[in-house]
């Protein structure tokens, strides 16, 4: 038996560039031209407790564990400065904009730990979501330009969305072990009110079932070496959604992710890990993103502490986010704009045997 304390904070970046294409006389697409540059920085922490069991009359049962972690964070910053076009002298800053995402949901969950014969574990978990999302979208004109505006919104959450997973870890041989996750679906029913609705309006994202199957190999040699491979797929054509933002309305597609990494433990118990992770996105299928990650971990007999980042790119075209006409522009050409995404995300794990 034994009592265990977990706590996890992790950090991520998004620099965002959104360009516009730059034409020639005759219509060609020479360049483009990079209007707005925003690299901003989130926070979330997340943790739990184990207790690890050892109890005569259930002999399968091995652990219970209980705690609060990041289901889905939405928070989200955009800033923008309109300047004119006057090529010949100084380009003066005609209006601000901004974007605000803030909110997300969190996952209270309990989750029991099972063995059968040695070789088999079996994990359950059961865990309700609870937050709220704020959302606003405003134009600052400088001077008499123009007409402020400002747009505010709040998703409330109207249900209580119940999550619900089962994962098992099958030891086949000394050096290598099978493994397999499932999460079943659930549905999220926010009620939305704020400026831009004359009343409250109703929206369901149906999440999907998701299925998880991978494999770790565990090397003969003196020093230890990992391979671990993980393959999911998550159902989005089968589930049922309604937005109030149109740019997100279905059918989505099915999402895959692959992800497969190395560790090598050293001879004083070091490890160092390297990963990569591939995945295709429900909106679009043909938007994928790679993601490059590294760790190592410090240990000692009543505590261990890991250490990861990773990093990727993405490019991909969005319509342009505030109507260039408010401004005295003409996109008339081209609406669509390039934007690139570079991710950044860094993590660091305590955990802590108290007894």
């Amino acid at each position: 038996a034994g009592l265990r304390l977990y706590l996890s904070t992790g950090a991520r970046s998004l620099e965002e560039r959104r360009s516009f294409p730059v034409f020639n006389r005759f219509d060609d697409i020479v360049q483009q031209g990079i209007y707005a540059l925003n690299d901003n920085w989130f926070l979330d922490l997340q943790g739990g407790v184990q207790l690890n069991l050892d109890i005569a009359g259930f002999p399968y049962l091995k652990s219970v564990a209980a705690g609060v972690y990041e289901e889905v964070n939405l928070d989200y910053r955009y800033d923008e400065e309109v300047r004119s076009n006057d090529f010949d002298r100084e380009q003066v800053v005609l209006a601000y904009n901004k974007i605000r995402f803030d909110g997300g949901l969190r996952r209270y969950a309990v989750g029991v730990g099972l063995q059968f014969a040695g070789r088999l574990n079996l994990g359950l978990q059961a865990g309700f979501l609870s937050g709220d999302l704020q959302q606003e979208r405003s134009i600052t004109f400088v001077g008499a330009e123009g007409q402020d505006v400002r747009e505010t919104g709040t998703h409330s959450l109207q249900n209580t969305p119940v999550v619900l997973s089962a994962g098992a870890i099958y030891e086949a041989t000394p050096h290598l072990s099978l493994g397999a996750y499932v999460r079943l679906p659930y549905t999220v029913e926010y009620r939305f009110t704020g400026t831009t609705v004359s009343e409250p309006v109703a929206e369901s994202i149906e999440y999907p079932l998701q299925l998880t199957g991978g494999l770790e190999y565990r090397s003969r040699q003196e020093l230890q070496a990992r391979l671990n491979i993980d393959v999911t797929y998550e159902w989005w054509s089968q589930t049922q959604s309604a937005f109030v933002a149109d740019y997100l309305s279905p059918p989505f597609e099915d999402a895959i992710r692959v992800k497969a990494g190395i560790e090598h433990i050293f001879h004083n118990k070091i490890p160092f890990r390297v990963g990569l992770q591939y995945r295709t996105t429900f909106q679009d299928r043909q938007r994928t993103r790679t993601l490059i990650t590294a760790g190592t971990g410090f240990r000692d007999h009543r505590w261990q502490i890991d250490v990861a980042g990773g990093f990727s790119k993405l490019t991909y075209p969005f319509p342009d986010l505030f109507d260039d006409r408010l401004f005295g522009g003409d996109r008339s050409r081209s609406n669509i704009d390039d934007v690139s995404e570079r991710y950044f995300f860094g993590r660091v794990t305590l955990r802590v045997h108290v007894r």
